[in-house]
Protein backbone atom coordinates (compact mmCIF):
# COMPACT_ATOMS: atom_id res chain seq x y z
CA UNK A 1 0.00 0.00 0.00
CA UNK A 2 2.96 2.29 0.97
CA UNK A 3 4.55 1.88 -2.61
CA UNK A 4 1.04 2.42 -4.37
CA UNK A 5 0.79 5.87 -2.12
CA UNK A 6 3.93 6.73 -3.27
CA UNK A 7 3.97 6.05 -6.67
CA UNK A 8 0.33 7.96 -6.73
CA UNK A 9 2.69 10.73 -5.32
CA UNK A 10 5.85 10.57 -8.03
CA UNK A 11 2.97 11.14 -10.49
CA UNK A 12 1.41 13.50 -9.56
CA UNK A 13 4.56 16.12 -8.88
CA UNK A 14 5.26 14.49 -12.41
CA UNK A 15 1.99 16.11 -13.68
CA UNK A 16 2.58 19.31 -11.86
CA UNK A 17 5.78 19.33 -13.08
CA UNK A 18 4.23 19.01 -17.31
CA UNK A 19 2.24 22.30 -16.82
CA UNK A 20 5.43 24.50 -16.49
CA UNK A 21 6.08 23.52 -19.98
CA UNK A 22 4.26 25.98 -21.52
CA UNK A 23 4.17 29.85 -20.83
CA UNK A 24 0.78 31.44 -19.52
CA UNK A 25 -0.11 35.05 -19.22
CA UNK A 26 1.08 35.53 -15.77
CA UNK A 27 4.44 35.45 -16.78
CA UNK A 28 4.27 39.16 -18.41
CA UNK A 29 5.66 41.39 -16.76
CA UNK A 30 7.64 39.03 -14.68
CA UNK A 31 11.69 39.07 -14.80
CA UNK A 32 14.08 36.82 -16.00
CA UNK A 33 14.58 34.84 -12.73
CA UNK A 34 10.76 33.95 -12.26
CA UNK A 35 10.61 32.78 -15.87
CA UNK A 36 13.48 30.58 -14.99
CA UNK A 37 11.91 29.45 -12.29
CA UNK A 38 9.06 28.57 -13.42
CA UNK A 39 10.22 27.07 -17.05
CA UNK A 40 13.35 25.78 -15.81
CA UNK A 41 16.57 26.84 -18.27
CA UNK A 42 16.80 27.71 -21.53
CA UNK A 43 18.33 25.82 -24.44
CA UNK A 44 19.92 29.13 -25.12
CA UNK A 45 19.48 32.97 -24.41
CA UNK A 46 20.04 34.91 -27.53
CA UNK A 47 20.86 38.64 -27.40
CA UNK A 48 18.06 40.75 -29.52
CA UNK A 49 17.61 44.33 -30.54
CA UNK A 50 16.14 46.51 -27.06
CA UNK A 51 16.15 43.03 -24.89
CA UNK A 52 16.69 39.39 -25.11
CA UNK A 53 14.95 35.96 -25.90
CA UNK A 54 14.88 32.80 -24.10
CA UNK A 55 14.53 29.51 -25.98
CA UNK A 56 12.41 26.54 -24.78
CA UNK A 57 12.45 23.24 -27.02
CA UNK A 58 10.26 20.91 -26.25
CA UNK A 59 11.08 17.79 -27.74
CA UNK A 60 12.22 15.49 -29.29
CA UNK A 61 8.12 14.45 -28.56
CA UNK A 62 7.31 18.04 -27.47
CA UNK A 63 5.36 19.81 -30.19
CA UNK A 64 6.21 23.13 -28.86
CA UNK A 65 9.60 25.45 -29.09
CA UNK A 66 8.64 29.07 -27.13
CA UNK A 67 10.47 31.90 -27.61
CA UNK A 68 9.82 34.08 -24.32
CA UNK A 69 10.94 37.49 -24.89
CA UNK A 70 12.18 40.31 -22.37
CA UNK A 71 12.66 43.37 -22.50
CA UNK A 72 16.16 45.73 -21.98
CA UNK A 73 15.23 45.60 -18.19
CA UNK A 74 14.69 42.15 -18.50
CA UNK A 75 11.14 42.21 -17.95
CA UNK A 76 8.68 39.58 -20.03
CA UNK A 77 6.74 41.51 -23.35
CA UNK A 78 5.65 38.63 -25.28
CA UNK A 79 6.10 34.73 -25.66
CA UNK A 80 5.13 32.56 -28.54
CA UNK A 81 5.42 29.07 -29.83
CA UNK A 82 7.23 29.19 -32.89
CA UNK A 83 6.83 25.97 -34.62
CA UNK A 84 3.97 26.59 -37.08
CA UNK A 85 3.25 26.64 -40.56
CA UNK A 86 4.11 30.60 -41.82
CA UNK A 87 7.66 29.85 -39.99
CA UNK A 88 7.86 27.34 -41.80
CA UNK A 89 7.17 29.00 -45.11
CA UNK A 90 9.89 31.42 -44.23
CA UNK A 91 12.68 28.78 -44.59
CA UNK A 92 13.96 27.90 -48.63
CA UNK A 93 16.55 26.57 -49.69
CA UNK A 94 20.09 27.86 -49.96
CA UNK A 95 19.49 29.72 -46.23
CA UNK A 96 22.02 29.46 -43.28
CA UNK A 97 21.30 26.35 -40.58
CA UNK A 98 21.77 29.37 -37.93
CA UNK A 99 18.98 31.51 -39.64
CA UNK A 100 16.63 28.44 -39.51
CA UNK A 101 17.48 28.18 -35.55
CA UNK A 102 17.02 31.91 -34.88
CA UNK A 103 13.41 31.78 -36.76
CA UNK A 104 12.24 28.58 -35.13
CA UNK A 105 15.06 27.06 -32.50
CA UNK A 106 16.79 24.07 -32.70
CA UNK A 107 15.64 20.40 -33.38
CA UNK A 108 15.40 18.17 -31.02
CA UNK A 109 15.97 15.06 -33.03
CA UNK A 110 18.05 14.71 -36.18
CA UNK A 111 19.40 11.87 -38.58
CA UNK A 112 21.78 11.48 -41.19
CA UNK A 113 20.60 10.93 -44.86
CA UNK A 114 22.62 10.08 -47.95
CA UNK A 115 26.54 9.71 -49.49
CA UNK A 116 26.60 13.53 -49.25
CA UNK A 117 26.38 13.57 -45.01
CA UNK A 118 23.75 15.71 -45.09
CA UNK A 119 21.35 16.15 -41.76
CA UNK A 120 17.46 15.94 -41.29
CA UNK A 121 16.36 18.29 -38.59
CA UNK A 122 12.57 17.10 -37.13
CA UNK A 123 10.53 19.56 -35.65
CA UNK A 124 7.52 18.01 -33.98
CA UNK A 125 4.89 20.61 -34.19
CA UNK A 126 0.50 20.97 -33.55
CA UNK A 127 -1.28 19.05 -36.19
CA UNK A 128 -4.49 16.52 -36.50
CA UNK A 129 -2.10 14.23 -39.10
CA UNK A 130 1.20 13.38 -37.30
CA UNK A 131 3.35 15.40 -39.34
CA UNK A 132 6.60 16.57 -38.68
CA UNK A 133 8.17 19.68 -40.41
CA UNK A 134 11.66 18.79 -41.66
CA UNK A 135 14.87 20.35 -42.62
CA UNK A 136 17.66 18.62 -44.60
CA UNK A 137 20.78 20.63 -43.76
CA UNK A 138 24.35 20.28 -45.67
CA UNK A 139 27.40 19.79 -44.12
CA UNK A 140 28.31 23.20 -45.03
CA UNK A 141 25.55 24.47 -42.79
CA UNK A 142 23.07 25.36 -45.34
CA UNK A 143 19.59 24.55 -46.04
CA UNK A 144 19.23 22.15 -49.33
CA UNK A 145 15.73 21.69 -49.08
CA UNK A 146 12.55 21.16 -46.74
CA UNK A 147 9.26 19.26 -46.70
CA UNK A 148 6.90 17.40 -44.14
CA UNK A 149 7.36 13.89 -42.87
CA UNK A 150 4.99 11.10 -40.58
CA UNK A 151 6.18 11.17 -37.16
CA UNK A 152 7.72 7.79 -36.03
CA UNK A 153 5.44 7.28 -33.29
CA UNK A 154 2.50 7.58 -35.76
CA UNK A 155 3.98 3.89 -37.05
CA UNK A 156 2.25 2.87 -40.24
CA UNK A 157 -1.22 3.69 -39.51
CA UNK A 158 -0.96 7.01 -42.29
Amino acid sequence: MRSVLQLLCVLTLLLVGCTSFAPDRSLLGRDRAAVIADMGPPSRERQLPGGSRLEYPRGPFGKSTYFVFLDASGKVTAWENVLKTENFDKIKPGMPASEVEFLIGESKSAFGVGSQNHRVWNYPFNNSICRVFQVEVTPDGKVDSTGYGYAPECGNTW
